[in-house]
C-alpha cells in the first residue's frame, strides 16, 4: 500500500469508520447507567452494589487508556481500534445472561478495557492516514461520534427496556453496536491485512516529517496541570454521579417513570453538545478562568433545582447543571491539551482523560451511596461540594492554565 498522500476515498473512507468506532464503543459505555433500578431489582443488591456496573466499566477505561496508547504502534491502529468494537459488542451481547451481581460487574470491567482501545488510538490514527488540512475537521467527527454513542447508549437501552425488559434492552444496544463494529472491521479491512513491518514503515513515514529531536518531555507539576486535572475530575464527579442516579430518583414516588420515560431524560445531553460547539466563540470573548466560573456557578443554581420535586424544574436544573459541567470540562480538556514548553501535550491529554474517568467511577458510586442514606439531597451535596472546590481551584489558581504566563 502506498504511503503518499491518501485519496478523497481513503480518507472519507478513514474519518467514517473513525466516526462509527466512537459511535460503536460509546454505545455500551453507558449501557446500565438508566437500568439500575431493574438491575437492582433482578439481582436483589443494593444501590451502591448496581453502580459498580457503571464505575468498573469508567475505572477500567481509566487504567487502560495509556497502555493502549503505548502499544497501537506495536499492533497497528487500525488492528487495534477494529479489535476492541468487536470485543466491546460481543462482551455486551453476553452481558445480559449474567447468571450474578459479580459476573456482571467483571464483563463491565473487560468492556471497559475493549473500549479503551478506540479513545486511546483514535485520533493518532487519524493524524497518522490523514493529511494535515482533513484532521481538524476528521478528529471533530470522532467527538461527535463519542456524543452521539454516549446518548444514544442510554437512549436506545432505556426505550428498548420498555417493551422487552432491562435484558431485552442490553441485548438490543449490543447488537446495533455490533453492527456499527462490523462496518467499522469492513472499513479499515486494508490497514487490518497489512503485515506489521509494513505498517511501522508506514507510521513511521507518517511521523517523520513533524518530528522532534529526541527529548524526554516532562510535565511538571508547576505548571499547574494537576490543577487542570483536578478540575476535570470534579467536574466529572458532578455529571456521572448525577446522572447515574438521576434514573433511580425518577422511578421512585413520587413518579415511578418507567424504563423508556426515563430514558429520554439523558437528551439534556444535548446541551452539551450545543455548549461544546460554540464554546470556540465564547472563548473569543472571555478567558477560559471566566468561562469556568460561568459555568461552576450556572452548575450550582442546576443543582439546587433538582431539589425541587416537580419534573419541569428538574428538567431545568439538569440542563443548566450539564451546561455548566461541559463549559468547566471543555475549558479543562482544552488546557491539557495545549502546548506549552516542557509538556508532552499528548501525555498530558492521555492523563487527563484517565482521571476523567475516575471521576466518572467515582461519582456513580458516591452517589448510589449518599442516594441511599440520603436520598436525592445527598446526592446533591455531592454535587454542590465538588462544584465550589472547582471555584476555589480557578479562583485561586494563578497557574491553572486558564491564563498565559510569561
Amino acid at each position: 500500500m502506498s504511503t503518499g498522500e491518501p485519496s478523497a476515498t481513503s480518507t472519507r473512507r478513514t474519518i467514517v469508520a473513525v466516526f462509527l468506532a466512537g459511535v460503536s464503543v460509546f454505545l455500551v459505555l453507558y449501557e446500565t447507567q438508566g437500568l439500575l433500578p431493574a438491575i437492582r431489582g433482578a439481582y436483589d443488591i443494593d444501590a451502591p452494589t448496581a453502580s459498580l456496573t457503571v464505575s468498573a466499566t469508567n475505572v477500567a477505561m481509566a487504567v487502560f487508556l495509556i497502555p493502549f496508547s503505548v502499544l497501537a504502534p506495536r499492533i497497528g491502529h487500525a488492528r487495534q481500534i477494529a479489535g476492541g468494537v468487536v470485543l466491546a459488542a460481543l462482551l455486551a451481547l453476553i452481558l445480559p445472561f449474567m447468571p450474578s451481581p459479580e459476573l456482571l460487574i467483571a464483563v463491565r470491567f473487560l468492556q471497559g478495557v475493549a473500549i479503551a482501545s478506540v479513545p486511546a488510538t483514535a485520533m493518532a490514527y487519524l493524524s497518522l492516514r490523514l493529511p494535515a488540512q482533513a484532521l481538524p475537521g476528521a478528529i471533530g467527527v470522532y467527538i461527535a461520534g463519542n456524543t452521539i454513542g454516549g446518548l444514544a447508549s442510554r437512549l436506545l437501552t432505556g426505550l428498548a427496556a420498555e417493551g422487552l425488559g432491562w435484558h431485552g434492552g442490553l441485548a438490543f444496544t449490543a447488537a446495533v453496536s455490533l453492527v456499527f463494529g462490523l462496518i467499522v472491521v469492513w472499513l479499515l479491512r486494508h490497514d487490518l491485512f497489512t503485515t506489521s513491518r509494513v505498517i511501522a514503515a508506514r507510521e513511521s513515514s507518517a511521523t517523520a516529517d513533524t518530528a522532534q529531536p529526541p527529548r524526554r518531555a516532562t510535565i511538571p507539576l508547576g505548571s499547574g496541570l494537576w490543577r487542570i486535572y483536578l478540575t476535570g475530575f470534579l467536574c466529572m464527579i458532578v455529571f456521572g454521579g448525577s446522572f447515574t442516579m438521576l434514573g433511580t430518583r425518577l422511578q421512585h414516588d413520587p413518579w415511578r417513570l418507567s424504563e423508556g420515560a426515563v430514558a429520554l431524560f439523558f437528551l439534556i445531553y444535548l446541551v452539551g453538545t450545543v455548549v461544546t460547539t460554540y464554546y470556540g466563540r465564547l472563548a473569543t470573548r472571555l478567558s477560559r478562568t471566566s468561562l469556568t466560573l460561568i459555568g461552576m456557578v450556572t452548575a450550582l443554581v442546576g443543582a439546587g433545582l433538582t431539589l425541587v420535586d416537580q419534573l419541569p424544574v428538574i428538567v431545568i436544573g439538569m440542563s443548566l447543571l450539564t451546561g455548566g459541567f461541559f463549559l468547566g470540562h471543555t475549558g479543562a480538556s482544552a488546557s491539557a491539551s495545549a502546548s506549552r514548553p516542557g509538556v508532552d501535550s499528548t501525555r498530558s491529554a492521555a492523563i487527563y482523560l484517565t482521571v476523567y474517568y475516575l471521576g466518572t467511577s467515582l461519582g456513580a458510586w458516591l452517589s448510589a451511596v449518599l442516594f441511599t442514606d440520603f436520598a436525592w439531597p445527598g446526592v446533591v451535596v455531592m454535587c454542590m461540594t465538588s462544584l465550589f472546590a472547582v471555584l476555589i481551584l480557578t479562583l485561586t489558581g494563578a497557574s491553572i492554565g486558564f491564563k498565559k504566563r510569561s
